[in-house]
């Protein structure tokens, strides 16, 4: 499988732009993939430098309803006429962050939910033998302090994000067991654990963000709380990949714990697995 950062937070070298937000090029035996697609036309330039024809997608995968991972839509949908995107149905339903300058919407362009290549996806969704979407993850252990800014509307108030509109995708090509997170809201340890309960097996590789850092307040989870994480992963023998809002300073402790077991996925990074 091949894997082409579009959209990431930092970049691989100054000729790809970057930007807040994420959008995965992905290519396997079957597929052509974009999952998420950053927050404006960025994903589509990077593409032409990565030689990848959004016209030959045939699966989009919009992780959340946040408008850093969903906010090219439109512009995909222009270019792009056949693919099918799949996405919860409530990710369309208004989001907020909350900073001391007050509350910012932070959620899609509503008026796209109508358009005709849209999926709504159910809580397990599988797209054929190779695609799973699952959502709706217990966050039992390690959730992100940084979720406590994040809302949803319900009715006139705003009340703290449930997350349900979050969907991760599984990818199986032989003995490789792949689960993409966005921004492992639930956590990155409560989604590879319920991604196993479905599958049955191990996963074997996870690309994702892993949410230890809140661009609201430019903080990132204590350190106590990444090394907890990083531990874990060391021990669940998973190899790694992350990017966006994991953060670079999380990043460098998660080496710390599992050295050769991580990776970082910058803008313009190519990756085969």
């Amino acid at each position: 499988m091949i894997i082409k950062t579009l959209v990431e937070n930092t970049s691989l070298t100054p000729e790809f732009e970057n930007r807040h937000g994420l959008s995965f090029y992905l290519e396997t035996g079957n597929h052509k993939i974009l999952f998420d697609l950053g927050q404006d036309e960025l994903f589509l330039k990077n593409a032409e430098k990565m030689n990848v024809d959004i016209k030959k997608v045939d699966t989009v995968i919009l992780s959340h309803g946040h408008y850093d991972h969903g906010g090219g839509l439109k512009i995909f949908l222009q270019q792009n006429h056949q693919a099918k995107v799949y996405i919860r149905e409530n990710a369309f339903e208004p989001h907020f962050s909350h900073s001391p300058a007050g509350y910012k919407e932070n959620g899609l362009d509503a008026s796209l939910k109508n358009e005709s290549q849209l999926v709504f996806t159910g809580d397990i969704e599988k797209i054929d033998e190779d695609l799973l979407l699952f959502s709706n993850v217990i966050p039992e252990e390690l959730f992100s302090h940084a979720n406590q800014n994040l809302y949803r509307e319900q009715g006139q108030e705003k009340i703290p994000d449930d997350f349900s509109h979050e969907q991760n995708l599984i990818i199986c090509e032989g003995e490789k067991r792949i689960l993409i997170a966005g921004c492992s809201h639930a956590g990155i340890l409560n989604i590879k654990r319920t991604a196993e309960n479905i599958l049955g097996k191990n996963i074997t590789h996870i690309i994702a963000g892993f949410h230890l850092y809140n661009p609201s307040l430019k903080k990132s989870e204590s350190d106590s709380f990444i090394h907890a994480m990083g531990k874990r992963l060391e021990k669940e023998n998973v190899m790694c990949y992350t990017c966006h809002c994991t953060g670079e300073y999380a990043y460098q402790l998660l080496c710390e714990d599992l050295h050769e077991k991580i990776g970082y996925l910058a803008t313009g990074s190519s990756l085969v697995i």
